[in-house]
């Protein structure tokens, strides 16, 4: 796969570019606008396709020129939602790595930039770890997911719900419990949760909490999210999907922060082709990235 990135003054002429210099059969990967108002179009074809440039997939290589790595990443990156200065500080990094590759050197970037924290596995006296963010996000799931990661490694843990007012809140979480034969165990307020981390500190599982979605932008919503966390005396994590707006899910992350977020995990991956709001978001939050 040979892939190649083309600028002009608008599409229909960036278009003509793809013809000429990779033939008809060139495949666009992604268009976006760039910077000075000009068409962007990242192309690519087949090997025996014509092309006046080899390039593979993984982007260019070190050492075909000193700084076109960092170019054909920041262009990758603002194709995918990524705020712009983010993208040139990313580029940035990547520039000041020893990798080969176009993946490798952003990976390195990244994780200087943003760093990954997994989820430690489940032990005797840890904090519980409370998960939290905006309706819809994926907590639930989430929670069922973590908790029957450590139920099959037979890490003891012990699922907790505080979203009891929400129609069908309880019976989701519980649905998922019972076929890994773990016990729900609900928390209604921020004194229910203080009770039970407290009857259960000597206790050998790890309490994960599936907190109710809650408005970042309502302050009622966020007193009362920060009550439950302080009454948890645990491990906050935001739970926000990807394929959001990303400067939305930037700000929504400063917000979760300030009650005590300290890790991101994201759902919808698997559905979203785009990933700004995940880095903008963990960026901005100065939230780790955790799985």
């Amino acid at each position: 796969m040979r892939v190649k990135t083309f600028t002009a003054e608008t599409t229909a002429a960036a278009m003509d570019m793809v013809r000429d210099t990779l033939g008809s059969n060139a495949v666009i990967v992604s268009s976006f606008q760039g910077d000075d108002g000009h068409a962007v179009l990242v192309a690519a074809t087949e090997p025996s396709e014509p092309a006046n440039e080899d390039r593979d997939i993984a982007g260019p290589k070190v050492g075909e020129d000193d700084h076109e790595m960092a170019a054909f990443l920041r262009q990758a990156l603002v194709s995918h939602g990524v705020p712009s200065a983010t993208a040139a500080r990313l580029a940035e990094l990547s520039d000041e790595t020893e990798s080969t590759t176009a993946v490798a050197a952003l990976t390195q970037a990244l994780e200087r930039q943003l760093g990954f924290a997994p989820l430690e596995p489940f032990s005797s006296g840890m904090p519980p770890l409370v998960l939290i963010g905006p309706p819809g996000a994926g907590k639930t799931i989430t929670a069922a997911k973590i908790c029957a990661r450590a139920h099959m490694a037979k890490q003891p843990v012990l699922p907790v719900t505080t979203d009891v007012k929400r129609a069908g809140g309880v019976e989701q979480l519980a649905a998922f419990t019972r076929i890994m034969g773990l016990e729900l165990t609900t928390a209604p307020d921020p004194d229910a949760v203080h009770t039970l981390v407290r009857e259960n500190r000597d206790q050998p599982a790890r309490l994960v909490f599936d907190t109710a979605g809650t408005n970042p932008y309502n302050d009622h919503d966020m007193d009362y999210l920060a009550r439950i966390i302080d009454a948890a005396d645990g491990e906050a994590v935001l739970v926000l999907p990807a394929g959001g707006d990303a400067v939305e899910s930037a700000d929504m992350a400063c917000i979760y922060a300030q009650v005590g977020a300290t890790r991101l995990m994201v759902t919808r991956l698997d559905i979203a082709r785009r990933f700004g709001a995940v880095i903008a978001a963990a960026d901005a939050a100065r939230l780790p990235l955790a799985e």
